[in-house]
């Protein structure tokens, strides 16, 4: 125990096996090796027997084998417990456990990271194409997280990739359902899923919002939805008012006695937990081809704005709370434009006329500079 000197391949070397004992009186055994000189090993001993007694630097003699999957395991709970969208989040977790599980935490590294994205675009999402980028980076951003718990936790000293870049990518939808395609869209669809797709279309609501809609939330007199704030994404109270149409889809299904919620899946006769098959089938049904259920309510919020709803109305009625979200739903397309340069030019002409009209009979107009110089 202590400096020890040996001989390797015809050169001399020291060694350090020493058990240092911590501030809580845990023993830790630091073993060393390949030390040039007798003054570095002394050195370090020393150093050490310092950082022990302070009780400094004890993870970094005793390395923590904790791996990527454990530290998803420790994660998961808590998880579960303050995320409403904690299955998105397992979804995501699944994807870099498969991939980075059984490597040590403490190991991960850029070079990892980069690895993981490289095969995850190499395979294909239930959409039979390659993730995107903001999904990559929803993956890393919560592999981040869950080693920010770990050291939270004291499982870990640091996370190793802390400062690992995302990509950052642009990807914003562009898709807009118009009146006309929906009109299509709703008379394809399944009688069931029909009053889904209006109060979807009509209010911009989420789609479990839409999902999970309860008769206590509805006052069918006044024609409105009340949510609570645990009933949001944004855990932000908000009041939606249906249109006519929205109303009477709403107002012709039966109320079960005994059921809580509006929306009930006629097979199971329990609220509805994906309808992803049924919206593929309507969209195919009525030759739409490249929208998503969640394009409903993009559509929503440009098409207010198009109708002439000031956007800041618009926001809280779907319920963006950033003006940099907002945006990302709100579509401006060569039409709009279009359609601003008229109503510029609408407006000045009104203007003049109504100078005109307000001029009293008898005035003349100051004589110009041709009539002038003529």
């Amino acid at each position: 125990m202590g400096v020890i000197k040996y001989e390797s391949r015809g050169r001399i070397f020291w060694q350090v096996d020493e058990t240092l004992v911590m501030p809580d009186g845990r023993e830790v055994r630091l073993r060393k090796r390949r030390i040039p000189t007798k003054e570095q090993a002394v050195a370090l001993v020393a150093k050490a027997r310092a950082n022990a007694f302070e009780g400094r630097y004890f993870e970094r003699l005793e390395k923590p084998k904790l791996t990527v999957a454990e530290a998803w395991a420790h994660y998961e709970p808590i998880n579960k417990r303050d995320n409403d969208s904690w299955q998105t989040e397992e979804g995501r977790a699944r994807q870099f456990v498969r991939h980075l599980g059984s490597l040590k935490a403490t190991e991960i590294s850029q070079r990892h990271v980069d690895e993981y994205r490289t095969r995850r675009l190499g395979e294909k999402t239930r959409r039979r194409t390659a993730p995107s980028s903001a999904t990559l980076d929803r993956e890393v951003e919560l592999l981040k997280r869950i080693l920010n718990y770990a050291v939270a936790c004291g499982r870990l000293t640091h996370n190793p990739i802390a400062k690992a870049k995302l990509l950052r990518k642009p990807n914003v939808r562009r898709m807009v359902v118009s009146e006309e395609d929906f009109q299509r869209l709703h008379a394809a669809a399944d009688e069931c899923f029909k009053p889904i797709l209006a109060v979807a279309y009509e209010t911009g609501m989420r789609k479990r919002e839409v999902l999970d809609l309860r008769w206590e939330q509805l006052d069918l007199k006044e024609g409105v939805i009340r949510l609570l704030p645990q009933d949001t994404k944004a855990e932000d109270a908000r009041v939606v008012y249906l249109t006519p149409r929205a109303l009477e889809a709403v107002r012709r299904i039966v109320r079960r006695l005994g059921i809580a919620y509006v929306f009930l899946n006629p097979q199971t006769g329990e609220p509805w937990v994906d309808v992803r098959r049924q919206f593929v089938n309507a969209c195919k049904a009525a030759g739409l081809s490249g929208v998503w259920f969640h394009d409903l309510r993009r559509s929503f919020v440009t098409n207010a704005r198009r109708y002439g709803v000031p956007e800041s109305v618009v926001m809280r009625m779907s319920g963006h709370k950033t003006r940099a979200v907002f945006e990302r739903y709100n579509v401006v397309a060569e039409e709009d434009l279009r359609d601003a340069v008229r109503r510029i030019e609408g407006a000045r002409l009104r203007q003049e006329t109504v100078k005109v009209s307000q001029k009293e009979p008898g005035d003349t107009k100051a004589p110009s500079a041709t009539a002038e110089r003529a």
